[in-house]
C-alpha cells in the first residue's frame, strides 16, 4: 500500500509539472529531422503516405520533432520537404502498437540533386517507449500453420505467453476468468466480461486480421481495464488495388494420428471456407474490404453410459459464421474516417456428457459496429474519436426436461444440467476520446473513454430440482428398475424404489424470478506525456483513472441480514513511470524499464449472484428426506415462505474491492544486422485483491483461530470471536445459534456444516506472484527465409484456485501456507517458427512449441473437514498418511498417490494439508508445418494448394491429469492423464489438413 501510494503521489506531481495532458496503445510515426551538421529543422513538410492507400501530414516544431499518431499498421513511405533542402523519402513497415522513432537528415539542395531515398530499417524497434510486448506480424498470420484457424493461436510467437492453448483468449487458468485480460479491435474494447472467458468470446477470421499486438507487461496509462496483458488487433483494409481471394480448409480423420487416451483414431471432420474482397471506390480517397469465413464440423458423439453399459452414440454439428467489412475514407488531408462492422454465430447441436441424459446444446452470438474520425487540429494537435457498439450472446439450453438426480456407488449424475436454460447478453456502447499534442519535447497524450453495458439474462439454477442420494455401504442401484424407459425419460423415473434404495435424500429447487439485469457505467480517464529529456532519453509517465460503476450496486438490498457492498470501488488511480534510452544515439539499441499499477476488468460472475442467489427474490429451498420424492414441497410454495426451508444464498459480500496488479519490467531492444531484432526483458507481476469464496456458516474457534467451531461446544463470554467473512465481532456470546444469527448464518439449517452461506470477497492476501526473463529474436524476410523465436522462464504462483473456489484455510485465507505454484505455472514456454520460400513457388514453413510441465491442482478426496462440504487437501489429524504398499504404522492409515513430500501436518490447523501444487504433468512438444505451391494463373492471380499436418511427431500430449491424491483408478487416478484432443486441439494426436487457395 505504501508503494501504491508513492507512486500515485509521484506521478501526480509529475503530471502536474508538466501540465499535463494522452492514447490504447496507440501506432504511429514520430521523429526528428535535422540538416546535414546535425541541427534540427523546424518547419520541415512531412507526409506519410501507405502503399496504396492514404496519407498523412505534419510539420515538424521547433524542436525539428514531428509525430503523426493513430496510424494503421502497414508498410509506409516517409517524405520530407523544405525550402532550400533537399527532398528525403525513406520506406517503414509499422506494426500494430509501435509508435516507430524515425529521424531524417536533409541536404542542402543542388542542381543535381533529386529525391534522396535513404535505406530502410525494416525491423526498426522503439527507442522512446518501455511498454514491453510483442508482435505478430502479418507474414506470420499469413504463413504459420494453425490448428483450426483460430489467430489467438498464434499468441505462443510473444514471449511472455505461457500455456499450451488458449481459446479465445492468449491466456490459460484462472487469468482468463479474472480481469486480466483484455482484447480490442480497431481501438475499442471487443472482449466480453459477463461470464468467464469459458463462455466464448467474439471471433474473427484469420483472413479478416491483419496482425496483432500483445502487450505483456507495463502498457501505458491509454490503455486500461487489464490487471495482466492487452491484446491490441487491427482488421484488413483496402488498397487501390483490387485484392481478395476464396479459401478452403479440409480435415478429416481418416489421416489422424491414434487418440493416446482413447488409444483410437478419433472420428473427425472439419471444412472452413470463405474468402475476402477488397479496393478502391476512388483511389486515393476512398477504400472497401470485407471478408466471411464459415465452418462446417459434424460428428458422432460417443459414450458408454453407466446406467446402460451399452455403446451410445448421437450425431453433432458444429457451425460457425464469421464477417467483417470496413471501409476507409479520406475525406482531405487533415481528416481520415473508417467504419467496420462485423459479426459471429456460433451454434453446437449436442454437447454431451456421462449420460445421454445430460445433454444440451450451445450458441454464441455477436455483433457490432465502429466508426472513427481522426482529425488534424493543427499540425502538432489531433484529436481521434471513436464511437462503437457490440453486442454479445451465449445460450445454453437442455435437451429435455427431467430434473437432476445424483446417485453413489459409482458416483453419476443423471438428468439435464442443473443449470439450464441458460443465457447471457451483454450489450455495450462504448465512446472514445483521444488527444495528441507535440509540445516541445513532450509527446502528450489525454483521452477518456466511456462504456454503458448492461449484464442480461437468465440462469435457471435448480429450476427442475436436484435430488442428492446418499447410500451406506457400498450397493449400486437397480438401473433397471430406477429407470424403466431411460434416464431421458423423467416421466417414469421409480421415485418409490430411490426412495428404499438412498439411506437419506436431499432435494433443493429454485423459485422465484432468475433474470439478470445489470447496468454498467464504466468511465476511464488518462493523461500520458512521453518526455524527451534529452534527446536519447525518453521518459513516459502516466496516470490512468478507472470506475465500474453499477458492477457492485445492482439496487437490490437484502432484508435477510445479508451484507452486500453498499458504494462502489472508487479509489482506482493507477500511476505509471517509465524509461527509454538510446544508447548509441542511433535508434538501433534501446534500453528501457518502470512500473505501475493495472485495475481488473470487473467480472459479473461473482457480482450478478446478488440478483441471482439472494433468498429474496429468489429462493434455493432445500429439504431433506422429503415424504413424497414427486412432490417435496408437499403442494406449499417456498416463495411465499422461505424461512421455512433451508436456503443457499451466493453473493457479493460487504468490503469487495477491484483486483489490481503491479507491475515492473527492466530491459532492452536492439536492432542486429541482417533484418533482425531481438528484444529481452526481466518483469514482474504481483496482483492484489483476487476474488475467493468464503463459507459464510463457519465461526473462527476462539481457541484455535484456523480451525472451524464445533457447534456443540458452548461458548465463554467475553471472548472475541469473527465470521469467516471477517464481517462481523462476536462479543459476550454464549449461545452458538446466537452467534449463527448474528453472523447472518439462519441459511443451510442448523449445522455449521452445510456450507450454505456462500460469499464471493477479495482480499489482498489473495491473489498472483509471477517473474519471468522474457527473451525475443525476430528476422525479416531475406533471401526468401523468415524467422522468429520466443522464449519464456518463468515462475508463477497464487493463492486461490480462483473466484468458486474455498481457500483451505478459511479464516486466514492470506497466509503462506495457501500459496504454491499456479495450474498456469509453466517454467519453460519456447516457441520456434520459419518459413522459406524456395523457386517454382513452393513454400515450407514450420512452428516448433515446447512447454515444460504444468503444474495441477490436487485435492485429498476428502470433504466435511473444517466446515467444508467441498472437496479439501485435507486429512483428519487422528490418520496416518502412507505410500502405496507402504505398511500401516499405526491405524488408521490413507493410502497417498502423491509425494509424502507434499503432505505435512500443520499443528496449528490440526490437520494433514497436502500442497495445493503437488504434481507435474509432462511436458508439451508440437511440431506444425505447411507445405506449400503457388500457381500464377494471369498476372495478380494465383492458385495455392498446401498440405498442413499438426504434432508432425505425434507426440502424447495432455490436457488435464487426476488430481485426487487418494485415488489409484485406472481412468481417473492421481497423475493419470484424463483428456487429450478431446478437449483442444492443441493437445490432439497428429492430423493432416489440405488447403485450396485463390489469391488475385
Amino acid at each position: 500500500m505504501r508503494l501504491r501510494l508513492t507512486l500515485i503521489l509521484l506521478l501526480v506531481m509529475s503530471i502536474s509539472v508538466l501540465s499535463p495532458l494522452a492514447f490504447a496503445q496507440q501506432t504511429g510515426l514520430s521523429g526528428v529531422i535535422t540538416d546535414g551538421q546535425g541541427g534540427v529543422l523546424p518547419g520541415v513538410n512531412v507526409e506519410v503516405k501507405k502503399t496504396d492507400g492514404s496519407s498523412f501530414f505534419s510539420k515538424t516544431n521547433e524542436q525539428g520533432a514531428y509525430v503523426i499518431p493513430s496510424l494503421l499498421a502497414a508498410e509506409y513511405t516517409i517524405t520530407a520537404s523544405a525550402p532550400n533542402f533537399a527532398t528525403v523519402q525513406k520506406k517503414i513497415q509499422l506494426l500494430v502498437g509501435q509508435l516507430a522513432q524515425v529521424d531524417l537528415s536533409m541536404p542542402i539542395a543542388t542542381a543535381t540533386s533529386a529525391v534522396i531515398v535513404e535505406a530502410s530499417d525494416e525491423m526498426a524497434i522503439d527507442t522512446t517507449s518501455s511498454v514491453v510486448s510483442g508482435n505478430v506480424t502479418p507474414k506470420e498470420v499469413q504463413d504459420v500453420p494453425i490448428n483450426g484457424r483460430n489467430y489467438i493461436s498464434l499468441s505462443t510467437l510473444v514471449p511472455g505467453i505461457k500455456g499450451n492453448s488458449f481459446g479465445d483468449v492468449p491466456v490459460s487458468g484462472g487469468d482468463a476468468e479474472t480481469g486480466k485480460v483484455q482484447i480490442t479491435l480497431d481501438g475499442l474494447q471487443v472482449s466480453q466480461n459477463s461470464v468467464g472467458s469459458s463462455f466464448g468470446q467474439p471471433r474473427f477470421s484469420q483472413d479478416a486480421i491483419s496482425q496483432f499486438q500483445i502487450i505483456t507487461n507495463r502498457f501505458d496509462a491509454t490503455a486500461g481495464r487489464s490487471a495482466g496483458i492487452y491484446v491490441n488487433t487491427q482488421s484488413k483494409v483496402g488498397t487501390n488495388l483490387i485484392h481478395g481471394g476464396a479459401f478452403g480448409y479440409f480435415r478429416n480423420s481418416f489421416f489422424n494420428g491414434s487418440d493416446p487416451i482413447a488409444k483410437r483414431v478419433l472420428n473427425f471432420s472439419d471444412q472452413q471456407y470463405g474468402g475476402t474482397f477488397g479496393g478502391a471506390i476512388k483511389k486515393d480517397k476512398l477504400w472497401y474490404f470485407g471478408s466471411y469465413e464459415g465452418e462446417h464440423q459434424p460428428n458422432t458423439f460417443t459414450v458408454t453410459p453407466t446406467v446402460t453399459n451399452v455403446l451410445f452414440t448421437h450425431p453433432t454439428l458444429l457451425q460457425i459464421n464469421e464477417y467483417l467489412g470496413r471501409a476507409d475514407y479520406q475525406l482531405n488531408d487533415k481528416n481520415h474516417i473508417f467504419a467496420r462492422g462485423d459479426a459471429f454465430n456460433y451454434s453446437s447441436s449436442y454437447d454431451g456428457a456421462a449420460d445421454p441424459s445430460t445433454a444440451s446444446s450451445d450458441a454464441r452470438n455477436s455483433y457490432g459496429y465502429v466508426a472513427d474520425w481522426n482529425r488534424n487540429v493543427s499540425d502538432h494537435f489531433i484529436n481521434d474519436l471513436h464511437v462503437g457498439f457490440h453486442y454479445f450472446k451465449t445460450t445454453f439450453l437442455e435437451l429435455n426436461e427431467s430434473p437432476v438426480l445424483q446417485l453413489p456407488n459409482p458416483t453419476i449424475t443423471i438428468g439435464a444440467p442443473y443449470n439450464r436454460p441458460e443465457t447471457f447478453t451483454q450489450p455495450t456502447q462504448q465512446y472514445r476520446d483521444d488527444i495528441f499534442w507535440l509540445k516541445g519535447k513532450h509527446n502528450i497524450k489525454v483521452g477518456g473513454e466511456f462504456l454503458y453495458l448492461v449484464n442480461n439474462g437468465y440462469f435457471g439454477q435448480n429450476v427442475r430440482g436436484s435430488y442428492s442420494c446418499t447410500k451406506t455401504g457400498t450397493a449400486a442401484p437397480s438401473y433397471a428398475t430406477l429407470f424403466p424407459n431411460g434416464t431421458t425419460d423423467s416421466s417414469t423415473w421409480n421415485y418409490a424404489y430411490l426412495r428404499s434404495y438412498c439411506t437419506s435424500i436431499s432435494y433443493v429447487k429454485g423459485f422465484g424470478n432468475y433474470t439478470i439485469h445489470i447496468p454498467r457505467k464504466i468511465i476511464g480517464i488518462w493523461a500520458q506525456d512521453d518526455w524527451k529529456i534529452l534527446p536519447r532519453f525518453t521518459v513516459n509517465l502516466g496516470v490512468r483513472y478507472d470506475n465500474d460503476i453499477g458492477a457492485f450496486l445492482n439496487n437490490l438490498r437484502f432484508n435477510n441480514g445479508l451484507l452486500t457492498p453498499t458504494t462502489n470501488p472508487n479509489l482506482n488511480f493507477a500511476p505509471r513511470l517509465g524509461f527509454a534510452y538510446d544508447v548509441f544515439g542511433d535508434g538501433k539499441t534501446s534500453v528501457r524499464g518502470g512500473a505501475g499499477l493495472y485495475f481488473a476488468d470487473i467480472n459479473a460472475n461473482p457480482t450478478i449472484d446478488d440478483q441471482l442467489f439472494n433468498g429474496v427474490t429468489t429462493v434455493q429451498a432445500t429439504v431433506s428426506n422429503p415424504t413424497n420424492l414427486a412432490d417435496p414441497f408437499a403442494g406449499q410454495d417456498p416463495l411465499a415462505n422461505p424461512s421455512l426451508y433451508q436456503q443457499t444464498p451466493q453473493f457479493l459480500a460487504q468490503g469487495a474491492s477491484t483486483p489490481y496488479s503491479l507491475q515492473a519490467s527492466f530491459g532492452m531492444a536492439r536492432q542486429l544486422p541482417m533484418n533482425t531484432t531481438m528484444t529481452a526483458d526481466l518483469v514482474h507481476t504481483r496482483t492484489y485483491n483476487d476474488y475467493i469464496l468464503l463459507d459464510g456458516n463457519l465461526l473462527q474457534n476462539p481457541t484455535n483461530p484456523q480451525r472451524n467451531l464445533d457447534p456443540t461446544l458452548a461458548l465463554s463470554p467475553s471472548t472475541t470471536r469473527v465470521c469467516a467473512n471477517g464481517a462481523i465481532s462476536l462479543d459476550t456470546v454464549t449461545n452458538f445459534a446466537t452467534a449463527k444469527n448474528l453472523c447472518n448464518q439462519h441459511f443451510g439449517g442448523s449445522s455449521a456444516a452445510t456450507g450454505g452461506n456462500r460469499q464471493f470477497t477479495t482480499t489482498p492476501g489473495a491473489g498472483m506472484l509471477s517473474d519471468a526473463l522474457q527473451i525475443g529474436v525476430k528476422h525479416a524476410t531475406t533471401k526468401g527465409f523468415t524467422a522468429a523465436i520466443a522464449y519464456t522462464w518463468a515462475r508463477t504462483k497464487n493463492s486461490t484456485n480462483g473466484a468458486f473456489s474455498y481457500p483451505n484455510k478459511p479464516f486466514l485465507p492470506g497466509i503462506q501456507q495457501e500459496w504454491a505454484n499456479g495450474t498456469d505455472d509453466q517454467r519453460h514456454t519456447l516457441t520456434v517458427n520459419g518459413q522459406y520460400n524456395w523457386k517454382y513457388g513452393l513454400m515450407l514453413s514450420g512452428l516448433y512449441h515446447f512447454g515444460s510441465g504444468l503444474a495441477y491442482a490436487t485435492t485429498s478426496g476428502n470433504s466435511g473437514v473444517n466446515g467444508y462440504t467441498a472437496a479439501t487437501r485435507t486429512f483428519a489429524a487422528n490418520t496416518t498418511p502412507i505410500a502405496p504398499g507402504q505398511t500401516c504404522p499405526a491405524a488408521p492409515c490413507i493410502v497417498i498417490y502423491a509425494p509424502l513430500s507434499k503432505v505435512s501436518f500443520d499443528p496449528g490447523y490440526g490437520y494433514w494439508v497436502i500442497q495445493r501444487d503437488a504434481f507435474r504433468g509432462q511436458a508439451y512438444h508440437r511440431l506444425d508445418s505447411r507445405l506449400q505451391e503457388s500457381f500464377t494463373l494471369h498476372d495478380r492471380y494465383k492458385a495455392i494448394v498446401a498440405v498442413e499436418a499438426f504434432n508432425l511427431l505425434n507426440h502424447s500430449n495432455y490436457a488435464s491429469y487426476g488430481g485426487v491424491a487418494t485415488s489409484a483408478t485406472a481412468a481417473n487416478g492421481y497423475g493419470i492423464p484424463t483428456a487429450a484432443g478431446s478437449s483442444a486441439l492443441e493437445f490432439s494426436a497428429r492430423s493432416l489438413q489440405f488447403i485450396g487457395r485463390l489469391q488475385f
